[in-house]
C-alpha cells in the first residue's frame, strides 16, 4: 500500500496530470461560489430547522453554529460534490496516461465521459439523500467525523472506480476485478476519505485518488489478460 501511495504522489506531480487536478477543481468553485451566494439564506434556514429537534440545545446556539457551519461545512460540501462530476470529464485522459506510462493495455472498456458523470450524479443524490436525514448529528463533536468518513467513501466508491477501470476494462472484467480486489478498493477508498477531511486542500486531491484507484485497477486488469 505504501509503495501504491508513493508511485501516485510521484504521478500525481506529473504536469500534465497536474493540470488536469486543478483546472476542474477551480471551476467548479468559481460555479459554486456563486450559486451558493444565492442560496446561502435558505440553506441556513433549513439546516437551523434540522437542527431545532436536537433537545437541550438553545435557539440561539443552534442560529449561530448553523450559519458557521452552513458558512463552511456546506459550501466544502457542495464544491466536494461539484468537483466529483466535473473531473469526469477529464478522467479518461488521465487514466491514458497512467496506462501509457505503466501497463499498455489495449482499450476494451465501455466506459463514456457521460457515463462518469452519470455515475457521480448518482453517488451525489444518494450523499445528498442520506446526509439530509443524519445532519442533525453532525452538531455532535466526533461523530460527525465518522459520518462524513461514511458518506464520502459511498459517494466515492463507485465513480472514481468507474473511472479508473471502465474506459479499458470490459464489463465482465470490471465486476470481477471490483469483487476480487475489494478489500484494496475498500482500503483505497477509505484513505481517500480521509484525505478530504483536510480542510479546503482535500479537494484538489481527487486525481490523486483517481490515480490510486487507476493502479489498482489497471494492475489487476493486466494481471487477469496474462493468465
Amino acid at each position: 500500500m505504501i509503495a501504491l501511495l508513493l508511485r501516485a504522489l510521484k504521478d500525481f506531480f506529473n504536469p500534465k496530470i497536474l493540470g488536469y487536478a486543478i483546472l476542474p477543481i477551480l471551476l467548479a468553485g468559481a460555479l459554486l461560489g456563486g450559486f451558493f451566494y444565492m442560496i446561502e439564506s435558505y440553506l441556513v434556514e433549513f439546516f437551523a430547522y434540522l437542527a431545532s429537534f436536537i433537545p437541550f440545545v438553545s435557539k440561539e446556539w443552534i442560529a449561530s453554529v448553523s450559519t458557521a457551519a452552513v458558512g463552511i461545512v456546506v459550501f466544502y460540501e457542495f464544491w466536494l460534490m461539484s468537483a466529483l462530476i466535473l473531473v469526469g470529464l477529464v478522467s479518461d485522459k488521465v487514466v491514458d496516461a497512467i496506462n501509457e506510462k505503466y501497463y499498455h493495455l489495449e482499450k476494451k472498456g465501455f466506459g463514456t465521459t457521460i457515463g462518469s458523470i452519470v455515475s457521480a450524479l448518482k453517488a451525489n443524490a444518494i450523499y445528498i439523500f442520506l446526509l439530509l436525514i443524519i445532519s442533525p448529528l453532525l452538531l455532535i463533536p466526533g461523530v460527525n467525523l465518522l459520518i462524513h468518513i461514511l458518506l464520502w467513501m459511498l459517494m466515492l466508491k463507485a465513480p472514481m472506480y468507474y473511472d479508473a477501470c471502465a474506459f479499458y476494462a470490459n464489463k465482465q472484467e470490471f465486476k470481477e476485478i471490483s469483487k476480487e480486489n475489494k478489500k484494496e478498493l475498500r482500503l483505497i477508498t477509505f484513505f481517500s476519505a480521509l484525505m478530504l477531511l483536510i480542510p479546503f486542500v482535500g479537494v484538489f486531491l481527487y486525481i490523486y485518488q483517481l490515480i490510486l484507484y487507476t493502479h489498482a485497477s489497471l494492475t489487476q486488469l493486466k494481471q487477469k489478460r496474462l493468465s
